[in-house]
């Protein structure tokens, strides 16, 4: 019985590793906009003193 449980423990765990792989990339993918949002945040008010500006 122990060695079953063991044995289905570690099918789970290597099923969560395959998942986790999966996984992975696709967090990748939408790291730009991350990166976008916060410059684009930053360069609204910018733009609007500059079109106060002139």
């Amino acid at each position: 019985m122990d060695d079953y449980l063991e044995q289905r423990i570690r099918v789970l765990e290597l099923e969560v590793e395959e998942l986790k792989e999966k996984a992975k990339p696709n967090r990748q993918d939408n790291t730009w906009i991350w990166a976008f949002i916060p410059i684009l945040a930053l360069l609204i008010p910018v733009l609007a003193l500059v079109g106060d500006i002139f």
